[in-house]
């Protein structure tokens, strides 16, 4: 436990960061805010329309989706592509280089830092939002919840694997801005954020069902809902499971590959 006390301050200091930069925070949050009530108005418009359900989901259960995509997208808002990016471009990973600490975990630590602030926002939104938009469905029983948190647990670490992946293109490009554009239209189609991967046409859910985005969202929300039987339910959370550590071992191997490519002051 002693090696890993030092990033335990990296964490730490991450998260003292939100309130250095209190403002950004607030924007960002207000930001999410304008995101989540309009996202509730638009599918509350839809299911106007439709009396009862909607494809396998209630209203109810439409509102816990969206509260638990929103709660699940608030977190590690605070690492992208862009600072690390800039690190990389900018010759200051040649810092950590030379500490004697593991590269991806100093990443970790600084990334999942600030969630327990970005977390207790979220839920204090969350709670709001449901409050004004009326009841939402809740886990059948404590089992499904218990599943739930570790299927949001794992989402968090593939949603790291995922953005520090795609940082490591920063050693070969000139730029983030499109990658990372790229990275988010791509996640926000595929995780479920935006439309739930029920009601996508058979072919696209069949690709959605080969990518690692569905669980960053979908596989957590749905756990939630208890909307999987048990058989499916262990099957996508050992999937999540295996794309998260995956990801991140092929975040170190690229992480070896890319560092080989550093060039500072012609070095």
């Amino acid at each position: 436990m002693r090696g890993f006390n030092k990033y335990f301050a990296m964490a730490k200091a991450s998260l003292e960061v939100i309130f250095v930069y209190r403002a950004g925070f607030t924007v960002n949050l207000i930001g999410s805010v304008f995101y989540v009530v309009a996202m509730f108005y638009l599918w509350q418009t839809i299911f106007l329309g439709k009396p009862g359900a909607l494809g396998v989901f209630t209203w109810p259960e439409m509102k816990a989706y969206l509260i638990v995509a929103f709660i699940l997208n608030s977190t590690m808002t605070w690492f992208d592509e862009w600072q690390m990016g800039a690190d990389i471009r900018e010759g200051r990973v040649a810092t950590d280089l030379a500490r004697p600490i593991d590269f991806q975990l100093k990443r970790f630590a600084e990334a999942s830092g600030p969630i327990p602030f970005e977390l207790a926002s979220a839920l204090a939104i969350g709670a709001v939002v449901a409050f004004v938009f009326g009841g939402i469905a809740l886990p059948a029983d404590p089992a499904h919840l218990a599943l739930f948190i570790v299927s949001a647990a794992l989402a968090t670490l593939l949603k790291f694997s995922i953005i520090y992946c795609v940082s490591m293109t920063a050693f070969w490009t000139t730029g983030m801005e499109g990658v990372s554009n790229a990275r988010m239209a791509v996640q926000n189609i595929f995780s479920g954020a935006l439309i739930p991967l029920v009601f996508f046409p058979d072919w696209l859910r069949g690709l959605a069902s080969v990518l690692p985005f569905q669980g960053m969202i979908s596989t957590p929300a749905l756990t939630y809902l208890g909307a999987m039987d048990g058989p499916t339910t262990a099957f996508m959370i050992g999937t999540q499971a295996v794309w998260a550590l995956g990801l991140f071992l092929f975040g170190r191997l690229l992480w070896r590959s890319a560092v080989k490519a550093v060039t500072i002051n012609g070095g």
